[in-house]
């Protein structure tokens, strides 16, 4: 069984989700592969400025933070969102990509940990600097890290795995899927509860070992 994450590191209800996600690896770790897939929601000619999501975001947070429990912090809501730093999914999920070279089993932590960094500290997802400090707390060597940031072979591969998940028809983010080894099942569309979500996966195996 392989559970895959498909998530968005600029998307705010997948900042929700990702602790649940976190909490069902762990109960799973032993019986269970984990991998999570970046699905390339603002890339391209759909980058903008945050400015232009302020008045949407603003409205749309509290639904995340009553639902889910995460907070956004005010470094986010009060300086980042209004400012005309750019939108762009790409540099967070190259770095997803570095990260799963190194611990892979560790990614969806990572993954948290940058979506924490942008909607907690306010901090940005293009500098280099960022990922600096998120990777101290893993022991990876920083200057390494950020050289295969930029490394155009890991942007491609990152690429293709945009390709990957919209070939697979997911469009909204988050999504997860349940790969049985015989099919792959949507197990999880939007924002998930984990009792929600450990019921769907119950029942998938179940209709999963009768075929």
């Amino acid at each position: 069984m392989r559970f895959i994450y498909v998530y968005d590191p600029l998307c705010g209800w997948c900042y929700g989700f990702t602790p649940v996600v976190m909490q069902f690896q762990q109960l799973h770790s032993g019986t269970m592969e984990f991998d999570i897939l970046s699905g390339g929601m603002i890339v391209g000619d759909n980058r903008h400025p945050f400015s232009t999501m302020t008045a949407y975001i603003q409205r749309e947070h509290t639904n995340v933070e009553e639902m889910t429990g995460v907070k956004f912090g005010s470094a986010f809501l009060e300086k980042l969102l209004p400012s005309e730093e750019i939108m762009d999914s790409e540099k967070p999920s190259v770095a997803l990509t570095v990260f799963k070279t190194y611990e892979p089993e560790n990614a969806i932590s990572f993954a948290h940990d940058m979506q924490h960094a942008l909607n907690y500290d306010g901090l940005s997802l293009n500098l280099d600097h960022t990922y600096r400090k998120l990777v101290r707390k893993y022991g990876l060597p920083e200057d390494e890290f950020i050289d295969r940031l930029h490394d155009e072979r890991l942007r491609y591969e990152t690429n293709q795995e945009f390709q990957l998940v919209h070939n697979w028809g997911i469009t909204g983010f988050p999504a997860a899927i349940l790969d049985t080894g015989k099919q792959l099942y949507l197990c999880a569309r939007g924002y998930t509860p984990l009792d929600r979500l450990q019921q769907t996966v119950d029942n998938i195996i179940e209709e999963s070992n009768r075929l």
